[in-house]
């Protein structure tokens, strides 16, 4: 089991950096929606063992002891485990998921805009990052409402709509509103007190 398990886990690794998990489960029958707007190293780690040892356990279960694999079925045993890992991932994620998201928003709510503005970049370069969150608080600066320039910065961070109204623990409404209105005041034209144009 130690080899299967050792492959099981590399796979997994392999399909959560690639997101193709999320089509494997799909084409089973067993989609659980995309991933989440990042990954941190430990997030996949996590989502592999759990995912391998649940795997192993139904494995173990149906296939060696309920006798549901059979060499002469033509399907290897590294296949049908391989299987086993798709239809295991589904229920680990959704617990893992719901796991995130409360962290998610407990971190949210105590952020301060400083620590918001540093999750609304997802580039790897370190003058990149630098750079974008120096326009965005140049940006930012302008939006007089806390809770605008919070949903604000989710957004851009890649959060939906429903996921930044958990995060501040509030409508989607409320957050859909606050989008909108301050969309709308953006689009509007400066004017320069009525002079001439």
């Amino acid at each position: 089991m130690e080899v299967i398990a050792k492959y099981g886990h590399a796979l997994m690794m392999s399909w959560l950096r690639s997101e193709a998990i999320f089509a494997r489960c799909a084409e089973k029958g067993c989609a659980v929606g995309g991933p989440p707007p990042y990954w941190e190293h430990e997030d996949l780690v996590s989502l592999a063992g759990d995912t391998v040892v649940k795997a192993i356990d139904e494995f173990r279960r149906k296939a060696l002891l309920g006798g549901e694999w059979d060499p002469a079925g033509g399907a290897s045993l590294k296949s049908y485990f391989t299987t086993a890992c798709v239809y295991a991932f589904p229920n680990v994620y959704r617990k893992w998921s719901t796991d995130f998201n409360r962290r998610r928003r407990e971190s949210a709510r105590s952020m301060d805009l400083e620590g918001l503005v540093g999750t609304a970049t997802t580039t790897p370069n370190p003058a990149d990052a630098a750079v974008t969150r120096l326009e965005v608080k140049r940006g930012l600066a302008a939006i007089a409402d806390e809770r605008t320039r919070q949903a604000l910065v989710l957004r851009e961070a890649g959060y939906t709509v429903r996921e930044i109204a958990e995060s501040l623990g509030t409508s989607h409404g409320t957050i859909k509103g606050l989008l909108e209105r301050h969309r709308r005041t953006a689009d509007q034209p400066v004017r320069d007190g009525g002079g001439n144009a």
